[in-house]
């Protein structure tokens, strides 16, 4: 199998190639991220995302075909709640069915610390997303939502 690397997007050579990931307009509507349509002001967004959120590019054999992203969880109130996060994560559609998605977040899972409650939302119609996070430990909890608890 090719190496799957996962390391920070912040990095200028990964955020450059972050930038070019979304500008495929199909695969961020496809994830539900809505991003400005002028390049300037795309690119300013995703900076500004990369920099408030703990965001890894994938990498197959030294080229970023994806991306996970741990943001803060907010409850019903809006209010964060402490340890807990978000997970979110895209990849090209050429290179899916590979298992390059489940090893980049079955990493990212394995370095995390204790007591770490990681939630995910996944359409109940998005069956490869649902595999990955069954291989990678999730639990279904309700209404589209799924959770992992690092002890």
């Amino acid at each position: 199998m090719s190496e799957i690397i996962v390391e920070p997007a912040k990095d200028n050579n990964n955020l450059g190639a972050i930038v070019k990931l979304l500008d495929d307009e199909k695969l961020t509507r496809a994830v539900g991220l809505f991003l400005p349509l002028q390049r300037e002001n795309r690119v300013q967004a995703i900076k500004t995302f990369v920099h408030q959120n703990h965001v890894m590019a994938v990498k197959l054999n030294g080229d970023v075909v994806g991306m996970v992203v741990l943001s803060p969880w907010y409850g019903d109130e809006g209010i964060r709640i402490a340890h807990h996060y978000e997970l979110g994560y895209l990849l090209r559609q050429d290179q899916w069915n590979k298992g390059i998605m489940t090893s980049a977040i079955q990493q990212i899972v394995s370095i995390l610390p204790p007591k770490i409650t990681i939630h995910a939302e996944c359409k109940q119609s998005n069956y490869r997303s649902q595999r990955v996070l069954i291989k990678c430990g999730f639990i279904y909890d309700k209404d589209d939502l799924w959770q992992r608890i690092i002890k």
